[in-house]
Formats: structure tokens, sequence, C-alpha cells
């Protein structure tokens, strides 16, 4: 098992997302600079899947999908957070 390398942050921010094509709603739970745990409202996700995050009109965050328990998956972000993206979701 991978060992985690940055500290996350608990979260109920809500977003609206795609994996790949299908829409829903998630609560991002758990964040960190690299990735998060999120809990899917509707819908549902694969592992292996690549996953975006609408942050805003102008900035998507993309990810792949590493793990899948009932209605909630661990997310590993293709890049770090961006100051934008902290700054856009208060982190």
């Amino acid at each position: 098992m991978q060992t985690r390398t940055t500290n996350r942050q608990g979260s109920d921010i809500v977003l609206n997302c795609r994996a790949p094509v299908h829409p829903a709603q998630a609560i991002l739970c758990d964040i960190s600079e690299t990735g998060c745990r999120i809990e899917l409202f509707d819908g549902y996700v694969n592992k292996g899947s690549t996953i975006f995050f609408e942050i805003d009109e102008r900035n998507e965050l993309a990810g792949q999908v590493v793990w899948v328990r009932g209605n909630e998956a661990g997310v590993k972000f293709m890049h770090k957070l961006s100051g934008r993206v902290r700054a856009v979701l208060e982190l």
C-alpha cells in the first residue's frame, strides 16, 4: 500500500463532476495538494477512470480514481493544486 505524502484537510465542498462523461455531484471530504476522497451523491466511478471536477466557469481539476468503496472514492490529481484552484476552493 502506498503511503500518503501530503497532509489532507477536511472539507465539505460540493462540486459538479463527470467521470468520464457521466455527470454527478460529489462532496470533497478530504483534500490535499495531490488528491482527495470524495462521496458521490448519485452516479458511480470506476477504479482507473479519469474524473473532472468543475471548480468554476474557467477552471477544471482532473484526477484518476485510485480506489472505490460504495459511494466513496479516492482520487489522485493529475497535477498539484494550483494557487488559483486553492483560492477558489478557499483552502
